[in-house]
């Protein structure tokens, strides 16, 4: 009996540099960032409440921040979507 597997299509990574660029706030030397704001609440909409702990979104950030300056690389983050794209 043959097993069908599902797979899934690799972002393509104009779009997913274009996505980025959409959420990052900061630009520092030319390099966007998303701050950890930017990632957990405007990108994944999560902890939107005023009265949300900012510790709870600096964890959950933490997990495209791998570099831990508080700042999401655009290399980084696509890396959390996709495999590794050099854009």
């Amino acid at each position: 009996m043959a097993v069908k597997v599902q797979t899934t299509k690799r972002g393509d990574p104009h779009e997913l540099r274009n996505i980025f660029l959409q959420y990052a706030s900061t630009e520092v030397d030319g390099e966007h960032y998303m701050t950890p704001e930017d990632f957990v609440q405007h990108y994944l909409g999560l902890y939107n409440d005023p009265n949300s702990n900012p510790k709870i979104v600096q964890l959950l950030a933490g997990v495209a921040d791998q570099t831990k300056d508080g700042k999401c690389q655009r290399n980084f983050w696509a890396d959390y979507y996709s495999s590794s794209y050099p854009f």
